[in-house]
Order: structure tokens, then sequence, then C-alpha cells
């Protein structure tokens, strides 16, 4: 198939949908509901560590200890562990203001909806508490154990929230957001590991059977499948008719939603690719397995540049103010690249692997790391912003 059937109108329209976020907030693990992996925030470096919170400790025998991506708001920050814990965080400081606690891991990055703080968890169970006090509020069962991050949709026409996530059981839900009452299911051929991303009316999905779904939002109804060939093991990013979609078949593909032709496919090496594809103006960023961070065009599929780390990346990059991308590697530092070029502006050593997702919340970027840890760096105070390359 031709590699240049995204229109060049695209790269002059761009309108990826950033949903209710604001500068101060982290609502969606992934920036929007789009899971394009964007943040308002213009970072100023170099950043600072502002504190670190011991989510876990190293039970005997356990080779990890993997903590969740964060999400933020109104000065608190919420995440879960494999320890089946999962805890509000003051923003500023770190300490814990609530704890709630699960028969089993949470993996999956939480959403908000409304006053709510949503989460899947292993023991199969998705729950909803009260943002503020950690109450439960409900709480919905599923056939098998979660590792998905939940999105929250919220309704254009009528501003209902639902909560969107994929089990273990091969299936998506789709929950009423303020009852968990079940709306409808989508069922699929294989475990569900990523987040489901919505935009221009279709929730789009992949997984373990190697198969990108389309479906209706509203009413779950199938729109269409497309066939990737490998797992998908996390979320994909959608961005003006466009899907993007990193795989274990050692690629980063773009398929129209529309009608399912793939727009172009990038990858040499034979590394996978885990992380989720973060999507800024004419560029496609994603880390890989090759150890090296990838900026791809957006119409071509084309190299632009890339950026070798010490050991893979698995941690799905934010794009801070169109300025530069932000994500961990496993080689136990965070980096952040100028956009335009690939220079380095800043990394730190955090000594562990970081395959989180960073939360990008005011002057805060958040992330867990595999020592059982979540660290806060704040923008450095009086220094000018990072400016793009």
């Amino acid at each position: 198939m031709s590699r240049f059937l995204l229109p060049a109108l695209i790269l002059l329209t761009l309108h990826l949908p950033l949903g209710a976020q604001t500068a101060g907030d982290w609502i969606h693990s992934r920036g929007n509901e789009a899971m394009t992996g964007l943040s308002p925030v213009e970072l100023r470096f170099p950043l600072e560590l502002a504190w670190q919170h011991q989510m876990m400790t190293k039970p005997k025998g356990q080779a990890e200890m993997l903590v969740s991506s964060a999400v933020a708001r109104a000065g608190k920050v919420y995440a879960g562990c494999k320890d089946g814990q999962f805890r509000c965080l003051d923003l500023a400081t770190g300490q814990k203001k609530w704890e709630a606690i699960g028969k089993g891991a949470f993996d999956g990055a939480a959403a908000f909806a409304g006053e709510l703080i949503v989460a899947g968890c292993q023991d199969g169970f998705v729950y909803a508490w009260n943002a503020d006090t950690g109450k439960e509020v409900w709480k919905h069962e599923t056939d098998a154990e979660i590792h998905a991050a939940a999105n929250v949709w919220t309704d254009p026409k009528t501003k209902v929230q639902k909560v969107l996530i994929g089990s273990y059981d091969y299936k998506v839900y789709c929950l009423d957001a303020q009852t968990g009452k079940q709306e409808w299911t989508a069922e699929t051929g294989y475990y569900i590991n990523g987040g489901s991303a919505a935009a221009d009316g279709m929730l789009v999905f992949g997984g373990c059977d190697s198969v990108l779904h389309v479906h209706d939002v509203a009413t779950g109804k199938e729109v269409r499948q497309i066939e990737v060939g490998s797992y998908i093991g996390n979320n994909v990013a959608i961005a003006d008719g466009v899907i993007y979609v990193s795989h274990y078949g050692n690629r980063v593909s773009a398929y129209s939603m529309s009608d399912g032709a793939k727009v172009w496919e990038y990858g040499e090496r034979e590394f996978e690719f885990y992380a989720a594809p973060a999507i800024w103006e004419k560029t496609v960023f994603c880390g890989g397995r090759d150890k090296r961070f990838h900026a791809i065009d957006r119409t071509t599929g084309d190299q632009r540049w890339e950026y070798r780390c010490r050991d893979r990346i698995d941690s799905s990059a934010v794009i801070c103010a169109g300025k530069v991308a932000v994500f961990g590697s496993d080689d136990g530092y965070l980096y952040a690249l100028g956009v335009n070029d690939g220079k380095e502006v800043w990394q730190y050593e955090i000594g562990a692997p970081v395959k989180t997702s960073p939360a990008i919340a005011g002057d805060y970027v958040i992330v867990g790391a595999d020592d059982g840890v979540i660290y806060a760096f704040k923008s450095a105070a009086g220094t000018a912003p990072a400016k793009a390359r």
C-alpha cells in the first residue's frame, strides 16, 4: 500500500484532542482521550528532584517492583503498584493522603471521572474511589485480571462520562463512570494489555490477538478490524483520523481509521516496540527495545532522527509544549530531548528501570521506577524554559 495516503493537508490543520487537560493537572495517563502523549506544560531545565515516595519494598524472590504510571489533579498524585496498593499523594510533598488495597497488582494507570478516580486491578475488579477521601464508591467485576490503563470518555453531546478498560478475559468494558454499570463490552481474541484510545466517535484498541479493533465508542458496535500481525502491548494513539501503533513485530505503523488502509510502516531492526507512540505536529515519537528513541515523519514514515540510550525503552514519551520529549529507560535514566533534532536537554540517573509514562502536572514531572519508588521532579526556578531545537 502507498506510504503517502496521509494527505498533506493534515499537517497544515492539526487538531490533536486535549480533552479537559490543563497545565496544572494530568487527568489522562497519556494526556488526552486519544492518548497522543501531549502536555501543554513548558518545562524549565534543569529539573530538580522534589521528592520521592516508596510505594513498596522488594519481597523475597521478586524480580521487580513495578509502579503504575501516575495521574494528577488538584494538587494530588494517584498511582498503584505491584503489591496491591493504590495511593493518593500530595503533589508538592509526596506525603500519603490515603490508600486503598486490592487483592492484586495495580499495573495500569488510573483515570478521573468527575469526583472519582478509577483503576483496574489484577484481582479482576475495576475500582472507583472518591478522589478526595479514598472511599470506595463502586467496583465492577470482570472475568480475569486487569493490566490495562483506564480511559474516561466524555460524550460530547450528553457530557456523560464512560470508563473504558480492557481485561484478560479478552474484553473491553464500557462502564457508566458514576455507577459502574456495564454499558457494553467488545470481545477480542486474546489478552488486552494496553489502554483504549477514543477520538472522532471511535474507540481503538489492540492486544495479544494482533488486531486493531475499531468500535463506535457510544454504542460499542464494531466498525472494523485491522490485522497488524503481531502482539500490541500498549495503547495506540489517534490523530487526524490516523491510528498509530507500536507492536512486537518490531515496527511502528500508521493506519487510516476510516478504511483500515496501511499508511506506512517504520522499523529496520529486529527489536520489539512496547512503548506507545506520542504524536506532535509532523512527528511520531516512540522508544524501542533497540535502545533507541525514534522520531518518525508522520507523512512518509521516514526517520527524522534517533537517540541512543544505554538499554531498552518501554516508557511512553510525553511531548511537553511542543519543545521536549520526556521518557524513561531501562538504563535507569529519565531523559528530555529536543523534539526537532533529538539533542539531549537534560537527563537524571534514577538508578532503576523506568518503564512508566511520565505525568506532567504544573511544574512537576512524576515517574515510577522498578525500585518501587515514585519520583517527582520540579521545573527549575528562575530559568528560561527549554527552546525547541
